[in-house]
């Protein structure tokens, strides 16, 4: 039997029963539209979220005082140990552990911040100019910061277009205030950064204005650092540089406490949860297409009953048993196929309503498109065996007496 005669044969059993088709093949393509819209909706979740982040410095490793247990990000504070209190000498310490490349350490403190007689509550950064590299290259307008500014101020994006009425130039005056302590002091503007990602690690560059440590004593009393970015000199050894971070913080504060993380942890822990939720969706959505497998299993089956005479007389005529289980089973073949590749067009459409709804685009990935169609192709097939075998095992004589 040829391909091109088994093909015709199938298509014309289509159209002449178009209900039945129709009907058989229905839980196939609801089945292959829910696994590859699942899948696309986690890859969408993801990536939605992934902006959110920004583009993660899987470099970096921040530390921070106080002791972090209990969950995989740190959140939860004990209060086994004294927050450690980091000072230059740290600084010093960080810069000689070997895989470190660049030492941050930061003052960070809130500030209401008055221009125009408009007030805003921002995140205030005490900053080493020298080796502040990345801020640095980030300038939009005017210039960075130097080591010698006191009373100067670098602004984000947002800060300087956005926050207020009128927008802040370098040049202009601001006011900062302390609302915890009362301390104000006027500023002048000498830069604007470019707009950049920000992330829930790091924080948004955008919304943040950034001084000298020597200038944010005019605000405030603090004087050890609130952080310190570091960067190791790859992202395979990030951890490794951790370790030793880790080490030599323990030997100059050893009842003190603090806590060391790396941004790439973060990332790998994100990348896990929505694997497992992809996982998860994709597995809900695989249950339809057994649904669909039964259904089609059922439907060949009663093909079968209805089509004995039919075999029979294919077989009588010189059809083997082969050509007929073949016959069969590339019919059922052919129905997930077909049933795939129109489930595969409505998920298109549904990804994209949805994608434009949550604000986030939804791509339908090649992973994505293979395992749907797969999981289509090969339950149908499966559902198709049985049916196949017993229509192959039809005697021809018994097969042409039935009416």
């Amino acid at each position: 039997m040829k391909a091109l005669d088994v093909i015709e044969y199938i298509f014309a059993n289509f159209s002449n029963n178009k209900f039945k088709t129709m009907m058989s093949s229905l839980g196939i393509i609801i089945g292959v539209m829910a696994i590859v819209t699942m899948l696309a909706l986690g890859d969408g979740m993801y990536s939605g979220v992934s902006q959110q982040f920004g583009s993660l410095d899987l470099n970096q490793i921040i530390i921070t005082p106080g002791q972090a247990a209990g969950g995989m990000l740190g959140l939860r504070h004990v209060v086994e140990k004294t927050p450690a209190t980091f000072t230059d000498r740290d600084v010093s310490l960080l810069a000689n552990t070997p895989g470190v490349t660049e030492v941050n350490p930061r003052i960070i403190t809130a500030g209401t911040v008055t221009s125009n007689g408009e007030n805003a509550s921002l995140s205030i950064n005490g900053v080493s100019p020298l080796t502040e590299k990345e801020l640095a290259q980030s300038i939009d307008k005017g210039r960075f910061l130097s080591p010698s500014d006191t009373y100067a101020v670098v602004i984000g994006s947002n800060v300087s277009s956005g926050t207020f009425k009128n927008n802040i130039v370098p040049g202009m005056s601001i006011n900062i205030t302390s609302p915890l302590i009362g301390l104000s002091h006027q500023y002048t503007v000498v830069g604007v950064l470019k707009e950049s990602n920000g992330s829930i690690v790091t924080g948004d560059p955008n919304a943040n204005i950034y001084m000298t440590t020597a200038g944010i004593k005019g605000i405030s009393y603090m004087t050890d650092y609130s952080e310190i970015l570091v960067r190791a000199g790859s992202v395979n050894s990030v951890q490794q540089t951790a370790d030793a971070i880790t080490n030599t913080l323990n030997r100059a504060h050893r009842n003190e406490g603090f806590t060391v993380t790396t941004v790439k942890s973060f990332s790998d822990a994100i990348s896990s949860i929505f694997n497992y939720i992809t996982d998860i969706l994709g597995g809900i959505a695989a249950i339809s297409l057994v649904v669909g497998g039964i259904g089609i299993l059922n439907v060949m089956m009663l093909t079968v009953k209805e089509r004995t005479k039919e075999i029979g007389l294919m077989k009588a005529v010189g059809a083997t048993t082969g050509n007929v289980r073949l016959l069969f089973l590339a019919e059922s073949a052919m129905l997930g196929i077909v049933s795939g590749l129109i489930g595969l067009g409505l998920a298109y459409i549904i990804t994209y309503i949805i994608g434009q709804g949550a604000g986030f685009s939804m791509p339908i990935s090649l992973q994505n498109i293979i395992i749907g169609l797969g999981f289509g192709f090969i339950t149908t097939t499966i559902a198709g065996v049985y049916p196949a075998n017993q229509a192959a095992k039809l005697d021809p004589i018994e097969a042409l007496r039935t009416e």
